[in-house]
């Protein structure tokens, strides 16, 4: 029979609570141990949703990683980094929610206390985990000649979130612990970008949440890119142009927060074929991801459509199995600390990059 891992989830907000915590009870290969969480009405109400004991549900992070039965943890607070270096210097390995941290200095401390502990660091791109971004990448990588790609990423309101999922919320959380919270996360992001650009600190913060998601899929794809090109409209629309050395990249992303849309697609232009992969709203289980391409028939200038679905599997889902792989097995995440950091270095790049 497999281990079964005892995990931990610090921070039980709507991403803990839609995805992370029904997988992991689902999972044959962990037990949802210990839950933590700043807002005491949320640990209780979630403790009791998953007939959790008392002893096992938290408000105080450090008693929580004190268990020495606890494996592993799920990180899914609003800033990561004090939880990621408390984690690893407890031994337990962990899946970060993305981003790592808010700056490259924080994503190196907790990367390298994660190293010092030898334990497993995961970064939560869970579409790099995508069966059908999986998919495409394996097309992708056959392409000897891409002429250009592009990634688009417009995000709207998530407002009907609370309609479609029974979720608790923090409404017990002082005014001043969130205030704190918001000012290290501030400071870390200015610590990152300069005084400077500090004005450019919402299209940053984007950056590195809502489009990291497709800035990892692009490394992943087509390598690491420089940035020729950055600007910024109304704070939080970028566009930027990447030069992958054989090609260019048109990269824009932005949010919508007066419509539900989800607007998010990556295209690859070669002379093979085009390549586009249409992602839904994260939020939508077993939702699946289409891959279209368009390409001859061997042989023939015959010219076809194709549309792919190559799975329902969910990408939370194969993120977790990937996470017991790499615990069990010894192996190097594909979305791992060092990874995720350049993340954070290519969001830096782009906002340095826009004419100030």
């Amino acid at each position: 029979m497999s281990k079964i891992l005892n995990v931990g989830v610090i921070g039980c907000g709507q991403i803990a609570q839609i995805m992370h915590l029904p997988y992991i009870q689902e999972s044959e290969h962990f037990n949802l141990y210990s839950i933590c969480d700043i807002s005491k009405h949320v640990v209780e109400m979630i403790g009791k949703k998953y007939a959790l004991s008392e002893n096992r549900c938290f408000t105080d992070m450090d008693e929580m990683l004190s268990d020495s039965s606890l494996d592993a943890v799920i990180i899914c607070t609003k800033d990561h980094y004090e939880p990621g270096i408390k984690a690893a210097k407890a031994g337990k390995h962990m899946i970060i929610e993305k981003p790592i941290a808010y700056s490259v200095a924080q994503a190196n401390e907790i990367i390298s206390a994660a190293r010092e502990s030898n334990v497993v660091l995961l970064v939560g791109y869970m579409k790099r985990y995508d069966p059908g971004y999986r998919y495409a990448l394996e097309k992708i990588k056959t392409l000897t000649d891409i002429n250009y790609a592009r990634v688009h990423d417009y995000g709207g309101s998530f407002d009907f979130t609370t309609r479609i999922y029974d979720l608790y919320a923090g409404i017990d959380i002082p005014k001043e612990v969130i205030e704190e919270g918001n000012r290290k996360i501030h400071e870390a992001r200015i610590q990152e970008i300069g005084e400077e650009r500090a004005h450019l600190e919402t299209a940053y913060d984007l950056i590195c949440g809502l489009s990291s998601h497709d800035t990892i899929l692009m490394r992943h794809a087509f390598g690491d890119p420089e940035v020729l090109f950055a600007d910024v409209h109304k704070k939080g629309f970028v566009t930027a142009v990447f030069d992958y050395g054989n090609f260019r990249c048109t990269f824009e992303s932005g949010l919508v927060m007066n419509r539900r849309i989800w607007d998010e697609s990556l295209w690859v232009y070669s002379n093979e074929c085009n390549l586009s992969i249409h992602f839904p709203w994260p939020y939508l289980k077993n939702s699946p991801t289409i891959v279209k391409i368009n390409e001859n028939e061997p042989g023939t200038m015959v010219n076809v459509n194709k549309e792919v679905v190559s799975s329902f599997d969910e990408s939370y889902r194969c993120e977790w199995k990937h996470f017991y792989d790499c615990i069990i097995n010894k192996k190097v995440p594909y979305t791992n600390g060092e990874d995720a950091k350049k993340d954070l270095e290519l969001a830096s790049k782009i906002i340095k990059r826009v004419k100030n």
